[in-house]
């Protein structure tokens, strides 16, 4: 099975994002754009594993979350990786809890190692995925520059749990199932 590790906003904050992100999908460029209910922070992306892998994987969740607090988090701003000129993932970034949120994945990545699964082929940055660029070659700055961040109550919500997610690929996109999950301590509990 295909598995990663994530957090997910509550459907409300991600229906919110979905919207503010409107005016970047009527762009009309060659952009595969996530759904609404699928968007999430991928915290690491493990691929390809068997029973014991995804075994091993709720085993890290589950230690990661019990050493770190649940946490505030607001979304903010639009941007693209690796730059908005040359976009090739379109995202929407944090104004609270990116520090927080890369101390969970700090955790994470220390309890699957001691599982036996390798490091991460790269450093973790909180942002939420909103769709990958399938041309490079069109700038997408003064678009972003145009869309304005979010804000207020839609933006803000709290980090409670960490999932594992079983990827399904199909014509149609990605479907997710939650395989386990793993609720981040509360504050004030060691």
């Amino acid at each position: 099975m295909r598995l990663f590790l994530a957090v997910f906003p509550p459907l409300a904050v991600r229906e919110a994002v979905f919207a503010a992100a409107a005016p970047l999908r009527l762009t009309g460029a060659g952009v595969s754009w996530v759904k609404a209910e699928n968007l999430h922070y991928t915290m690491r992306f493990l691929g390809e594993v068997g029973e014991d892998g995804a075994r091993r994987a709720a085993e890290a969740a589950a230690e990661a979350a019990a050493v770190e607090p649940a946490f505030p988090a607001e979304l903010g701003a639009f941007g693209a990786f690796p730059n908005p000129a040359r976009a090739r993932v379109i995202w929407v970034g944090m104004t609270a809890g990116a520090e927080a949120l890369k101390s969970l994945a700090a955790a994470l990545e220390r309890a699957l190692t001691r599982r036996g699964f390798g490091r991460a082929d790269k450093p973790f940055a909180a942002h939420l995925t909103l769709g990958r660029v399938r041309d490079p070659r069109a700038s997408w700055s003064d678009t972003l520059r145009r869309t304005p961040p979010l804000a207020g109550g839609a933006a803000r919500f709290t980090v409670e749990r960490l999932s594992v997610v079983e990827s399904t690929l199909s014509p149609k996109g990605s479907t997710y199932a939650v395989r386990a999950e793993a609720a981040l301590r509360r504050a004030g509990r060691h």
